[in-house]
């Protein structure tokens, strides 16, 4: 198995999709981890290569009792692209990993191509902090199977639920696979993150995408909170936003087709214009 020492940990990661494509560096989210791109990766693969790692406390990698934080997970991201002597790549976050991808972004510019913060935000308003430490009450006092059943019908619309009533055990499958020990770390860790400050320093291409029925992580947030398009009216030279209409958290397992192709297309934007000239490249 593949692993890499990144500090103090060690992180099991895979590369999947044809060798010499654009790289995407995947960040998953704080419950399903590296599963979270589950339903796309096929897509993905069909133009990007992709590396797919356990941030530390998931999966097959170290699981150190600590605190974590957002910013730290970003770290490990870029630490990871070192141990691998990578030097840039795209990076892909979805839920908690787009906020992981928005700190990635604005502190590592070097090492990022571009970047798409999927269901991210800077900062949660009162309702969302509220929400997440509710998880983290739930997830210490309920068993596993209600804590899973009361996130995925907050995660996806109504109409997906019942058009695919099989999403509750497929939920509970992959959250089983994490320790109860870090999904209530990361609760705290997006209960206290600000990246606010990060965001003036965001000097790379980023695509920020929502649903628009997302009730975790919305487009928009009450005051006390900063939301993916107050990211995007900061720094407009560099930051996009596109809505997914009548979904709501989960676009990359209700509406995965079309998410592989609108972040597809930026990536792909992007990459063409970092290209160099064709004459240049015969030279």
């Amino acid at each position: 198995m593949p692993f890499a020492d990144v500090n103090d940990v060690r992180l099991y990661y895979e590369f999947t999709g044809p060798e010499g494509a654009p790289l995407i560096l995947q960040f998953g989210g704080s419950l399903f981890g590296r599963q979270n791109f589950n339903s796309v990766n096929d897509g993905f693969r069909e133009n990007f290569r992709l590396l797919s790692f356990d941030a530390s406390g998931y999966g097959r990698s170290t699981q150190p009792l600590t605190e974590y934080s957002i910013e730290n997970w970003a770290d490990e991201g870029a630490g990871l692209l070192d141990a691998l002597a990578i030097e840039r790549a795209l990076a892909h976050g979805t839920s908690m990993g787009g906020m992981i991808a928005l700190a990635f972004t604005a502190k590592y510019p070097e090492k990022t191509i571009a970047a798409c913060a999927d269901c991210a935000m800077a900062r949660c308003d009162t309702y969302r902090r509220i929400m997440f430490r509710n998880w983290r009450q739930q997830c210490e006092a309920l068993p596993l199977d209600d804590f899973c059943d009361l996130l995925t019908i907050q995660a996806v619309g109504a109409e997906f639920l019942e058009a695919n009533p099989g999403v509750f055990d497929a939920v509970k499958q992959i959250v089983a696979l994490n320790s109860p020990y870090t999904v209530r770390q990361a609760c705290l860790a997006m209960e206290r993150m600000d990246l606010e400050p990060l965001v003036e320093r965001i000097r790379r291409p980023i695509l920020f995408t929502n649903g628009s029925r997302d009730i975790m992580t919305p487009p928009d947030l009450a005051p006390s909170g900063f939301s993916a398009r107050q990211i995007v009216e900061r720094v407009p030279d560099y930051a996009r936003l596109h809505e997914f209409p009548h979904i709501g958290h989960a676009d990359l397992l209700e509406v995965p087709d079309e998410a592989v192709k609108v972040v597809s297309a930026f990536f792909q934007e992007i990459v063409a214009e970092e290209a160099p000239p064709l004459e240049s490249a015969r030279a």
